[in-house]
């Protein structure tokens, strides 16, 4: 699995948005997952992606978010701002996603930080549970690419079939620029007996230049294939080695159990009447007929026995 060494991406989705001047009424606010690379430069870029879904009956408000690194290798140190945005109105059922790139502050410390985020307003900061290693030494050198996968965000429950959303991202560690090339996306089921991995789809990358990073949000249908269960996701970064990367050993992303399959639904519509042939007509036998109406206390021999009594009467 690749992680971030350079000019970092901090990948993020809300786990919980659940905070006073946010949810009011019937707003019901989640996150579709959570994704941080682990590592960063002072002065180097980092680029936040969220995705917030809204669930409940009402739309949420615009809001303003300011989001912060905590050194936690210092127990004194103060949260660093690193950049606010607006999150703009949610519909009852819909969803808002964005990325944004911020800058670094030039003389960060080399640390363990935190990721928080805050709601102008309230005062309150939620961790995300994610750390990223703020180092010079992580600074991109050499004159070659360096292809890293950063991650992939993506519905939680799908169906075979369905017609998913998906986010991904991807980075150049490396001194130089990257030219074209592909990125696959696929579902991965190790307990199914299956032909695996099954590919959603395709990304085509023009190029990322040095120290830099590109994101996408595709449309993928589930393949029929996907039999029930937990899937992972895997990003196969530059499949046939177009760009001379200085360490293919970090070009994937993986994840287990990031996708839950669910089997085809069945509906089972009520019978409503019993259609006989006899040799002269067809006659058509209301099952709620008063002298079968207890049919969940008769046995199928008794039900036949009433059916063909009324039956003998009709004729």
């Amino acid at each position: 699995m690749g992680t971030g060494v350079g000019c970092a991406i901090i990948t993020i989705v809300l786990s919980v948005l659940l905070t006073a001047g946010f949810a009011a009424g019937a707003v019901n606010v989640s996150g579709e997952g959570l994704i941080v690379t682990d590592t960063g430069y002072p002065g180097g870029s980092v680029t936040i992606i969220e995705v917030i879904k809204n669930s409940g009956d009402s739309s949420t408000e615009s809001e303003q978010v300011t989001y912060y690194l905590v050194n936690e290798s210092a127990s004194d140190a103060s949260p660093v701002p690193i950049g606010t945005a607006d999150l703009t109105p949610i519909s009852s059922g819909g969803s808002y996603s964005a990325a944004q790139t911020f800058l670094l502050p030039i003389n960060m410390a080399d640390g363990v930080y935190t990721f928080v985020r805050e709601i102008m307003g309230t005062d309150i900061r939620t961790s995300s549970g994610k750390t990223i290693r703020i180092s010079d030494a992580t600074r991109p050198s050499g004159s070659l690419p360096d292809l890293v996968g950063l991650g992939v965000i993506a519905p939680r429950q799908v169906s075979p079939g369905e017609n998913i959303r998906v986010i991904g991202a991807v980075g150049n560690n490396g001194g130089g620029d990257a030219g074209r090339f592909t990125v696959d996306f696929y579902l991965t089921n190790r307990s199914a007996v299956i032909a695996e991995p099954l590919l959603l789809g395709t990304w085509d990358l023009e190029s990322v230049p040095a120290g830099g990073q590109a994101t996408t949000t595709r449309s993928f249908i589930v393949p029929e294939a996907a039999t029930p269960g937990e899937y992972g996701i895997l990003m196969d970064v530059d499949p046939s080695g177009a760009i001379p990367d200085t360490d293919t050993g970090n070009n994937d992303w993986y994840r287990e159990g990031v996708i839950g399959v669910s089997g085809p639904t069945i509906t089972l519509t009520p019978m409503t009447d019993m259609v006989i042939t006899t040799s002269s007509q067809i006659v058509v036998v209301p099952v709620n007929n008063s002298s079968i109406s207890d049919v969940g206390s008769l046995n199928t021999t008794t039900i036949l026995d009433s059916v063909y009594q009324n039956v003998s009467e009709i004729s």
